[in-house]
């Protein structure tokens, strides 16, 4: 193997939705208005049309601000403008990728993300420390579909076969098989899940 692939969310950066909700507000009516009408949105979940870069967040919050007929404006306004606050790199996770950057492994990131979240994370230093990324909503694709994959063979040029892809979500993994990278499913939030499937297959 020479080449190690990261997701970022839930991987190397922690952003559990519940404890994020807890940690915004106590107030279980907030909470529960989050989750239905933010976290369940299509501007949120699954193919996000945030994440693919198709819209600003501000645009996502209007959305959202008009399908609720406006009964709860700042809401949606104050917690979509401060959630990534809540979010952190797992620093332990970035000592693992100087770690195997210093064995000779190639470290690339491939994730779904939105244009705010990836300034939010640049100054983890993150990004200057891999050899190269690609991002959902700087490619118009996302994950679990094919096109974002060979996005980031055809980039760096990357043989599949000798590259080890490590994600939290099941189909993410099933299609980097497909492709026949090595795909390894790690916990979400879980730095001894990654230790651990690591040393499993003799990484470190």
């Amino acid at each position: 193997m020479k080449n190690i692939i990261f997701d970022i969310g839930n991987v190397i950066l922690n952003f559990d939705y519940e404890r994020v909700l807890n940690e915004y507000t106590k107030n279980k009516e907030k909470q529960e208005f989050i989750r239905k009408n933010i976290y369940n949105s299509k501007e949120w979940l699954g193919n996000s049309i945030l994440d693919l870069g198709y819209i600003t967040k501000d645009e996502a919050i209007r959305n959202v601000q008009e399908r609720t007929n406006h009964t709860n404006d700042k809401l949606i306004f104050d917690f979509w403008k401060n959630c990534n606050k809540y979010s952190y790199i797992d620093k332990n996770i970035l000592k693992i990728i100087t770690n195997l950057k210093e064995k000779g492994y190639k470290i690339y990131l491939l994730s779904n993300m939105n244009k705010d979240m990836h300034n939010h994370i640049k100054k983890s230093k993150l990004f200057e420390i891999v050899d190269g990324y690609v991002l959902s909503y700087k490619e118009h694709q996302i994950k679990p579909n094919e096109d974002i994959y060979i996005t980031l063979i055809k980039r760096y040029n990357i043989n599949p076969e000798e590259s080890i892809f490590i994600d939290d979500n099941k189909r993410n993994i099933e299609t980097a098989n497909k492709l026949k990278f090595k795909g390894i499913k790690v916990e979400p939030d879980n730095y001894n899940s990654i230790i651990k499937e690591l040393k499993d297959i003799n990484i470190i």
